[in-house]
């Protein structure tokens, strides 16, 4: 299992509000702007994760995700998380 971060330079919109994500994301560096269906923004830091439960059980996000400039995500998928879950198991 190979995991690679994604780069971002400038601000990009990496999910629109109401899809299903494919991946959850670990932001290692920067920072995530989430905007729901009102305007109202909310910052997501370095360390945390976003869309982990949306993922696991296939439901929509309810905002829309921009990355800020300078923002690294390590993108999470189904296989991946439940790769990590077993091993978790395991141990």
């Amino acid at each position: 299992m190979k995991m690679q971060t994604q780069n971002f330079l400038e601000t990009t919109k990496i999910h629109y509000k109401g899809m299903v994500p494919l991946v959850a994301y670990l932001i290692i560096s920067g920072q995530l702007e989430t905007r729901d269906s009102k305007g109202e923004i909310k910052n997501i830091s370095a360390g945390e994760m976003i869309g982990l439960k949306e993922v696991w059980h296939h439901e929509p996000l309810h905002f829309d995700i921009d990355t800020t400039p300078g923002t690294t995500l390590l993108p999470l998928d189904k296989s991946m998380l439940e790769r990590f879950k077993q091993v978790l198991l395991e141990s």
